[in-house]
């Protein structure tokens, strides 16, 4: 080991890693962390044993509260937490892609571009937020780094490693189980055609646990606690905000099932949620409704979507600014800093939705089309399969509540980007082996 970090330090990799690091530190230190009313739900859940269903399933998922039970107990301090998982993912993440490049100086390009990507304010400025979301995004990129790895090089070890990532991952943030379960297949196929180095029994351990790990996130949403602010609460946002806000939806509900709302109900459709918390007046009737929702809503809700496919794309599409921004107004701290100039951070970060599609367009058809000619590598997947979930994803968190989606989107946000991002590094590697190897057999050509 000590031979391997007298090694890296020779390298220009680590002179980039320490101007990462200190770029990072310049982000951080003396920067204000910020609270928010959600902040005192994950301390609630700290608070618990972790053997507890109140920590394992209570109210908010368990991975954040895990990180802030173990620090001390100060904001200052949590913070310090969040940042320092940042700068150990994010270089992971940049590792794993320079390993999948060929051993050229383009592998140093390539490490210094993720980075550089993790430097976006609109990354860094999460920190500091006593929040899930910095967790959620670290780990995002520890996934991401595990599953490079393990494509790259199937092994029993990165098995092992990418379950232990993702299990905290899950638990990070609720909507992350159904992109998790969207892996499953991937490792099915390993199952009917092992990959060297991983054999059928690894490959469905890794399908199994997979499956596990999302079962286990569902289950952790049945315990009271978790039920009123991780499926109540948001049911009953929809049923008031979106429901009985549109006359030809209201029909449908009604005619399968939805008990006709009481006249509070449909003078206060907008705060459901505070009525079934006891924060305003109630009555029979209006309890009989919200009782309704609270049971057979989800139920009513997935029937909707899955019976009306245009409009459930439709909506979310009509609002994909929201979701793809990646900004949220308000989540900032009073005194955080960009540390790298604007126009570079608008460049590897690009803010508007339109850029991502255009960058959609240019990357998707650009490597298309090296694929067609001079074939593609199977690490490309990773990014790919990143990329096409994120529909799912934000059909999930658009139509699973409707008060600030474009912070429950920030990962849809974020790895939208990255995932476009880590797939033009890994085929412009391709795109230069195929030029360097045309000039080679030129070359060839004119010596004969």
């Amino acid at each position: 080991m000590r031979e391997r970090i007298v090694a890296f330090s020779r390298t220009p990799y680590a002179l980039i890693l320490l101007g990462y690091l200190l770029l990072r530190a310049g982000g951080f230190l003396g920067v204000q962390t910020v609270e928010y009313r959600d902040t005192e739900g994950y301390l609630e859940v700290a608070s618990h044993s972790v053997f507890s269903l109140d920590f394992l399933a209570g109210g908010r998922s368990w991975t954040v509260p895990l990180l802030w039970k173990v620090l001390p107990d100060a904001d200052s301090e949590r913070a310090a937490g969040q940042f320092l998982v940042s700068v150990a993912c994010w270089p992971l993440l940049a590792a794993a892609v320079a390993r999948a490049l060929r051993p050229t100086a383009y592998r140093y390009v390539a490490f210094a571009a993720v980075l550089l990507f993790s430097l976006s304010l609109a990354v860094i400025r999460w920190d500091v937020v006593m929040l899930s979301e910095s967790v959620s995004i670290s780990l995002t990129a520890l996934v991401l780094a595990g599953w490079l790895e393990l494509v790259r090089a199937p092994r029993p070890a990165m098995v092992v490693a990418l379950l232990a990532a993702m299990l905290l991952w899950v638990f990070a943030r609720d909507s992350n189980g159904v992109i998790a379960l969207m892996t499953v297949p991937l490792a099915l196929i390993w199952v009917v055609r092992p990959a060297p180095g991983l054999g059928r029994g690894w490959a469905a351990g890794l399908a199994g646990g997979t499956l596990a790990i999302f079962l286990a996130g569902l289950l952790a949403t049945t315990t009271d606690q978790a039920q009123l602010r991780r499926s109540e609460r948001p049911i009953l946002h929809v049923v008031g905000r979106r429901v009985l806000a549109e006359p030809d939806k209201t029909r449908w509900w009604r005619d399968h099932g939805m008990p006709a709302p009481p006249p509070r109900v449909v003078r206060e459709r907008r705060s459901l949620a505070g009525i079934a918390e006891g924060g305003l007046p109630t009555d029979p009737q209006t309890e009989a409704f919200l009782e309704w929702a609270r049971e057979e809503g989800r139920g009513t809700l997935a029937r909707y979507l899955l019976t009306h496919p245009a409009e459930t794309l439709r909506e979310p599409f009509s609002k994909r600014q929201r979701l793809l921004s990646g900004v949220t107004v308000g989540y900032l701290s009073p005194n955080a800093r960009a540390v790298v100039p604007e126009p570079l951070d608008e460049l590897v970060y690009p803010r508007d939705a339109q850029d991502v599609y255009f960058w959609l367009v240019v990357v998707g058809l650009g490597t298309a089309a090296l694929a067609l000619t001079a074939g593609a590598r199977r690490v490309w997947l990773v990014p790919a399969v990143a990329l096409a979930v994120q529909v799912p994803h934000a059909l999930v968190v658009y139509h699973g509540d409707t008060l600030e989606v474009p912070r429950h989107a920030i990962l849809v946000a974020i790895t939208t980007r990255l995932a476009l991002l880590l797939l033009l590094l890994l085929a412009l590697d391709r795109a230069l082996e195929a030029v360097h190897g045309r000039m080679s057999d030129g070359r060839r050509s004119v010596a004969a």
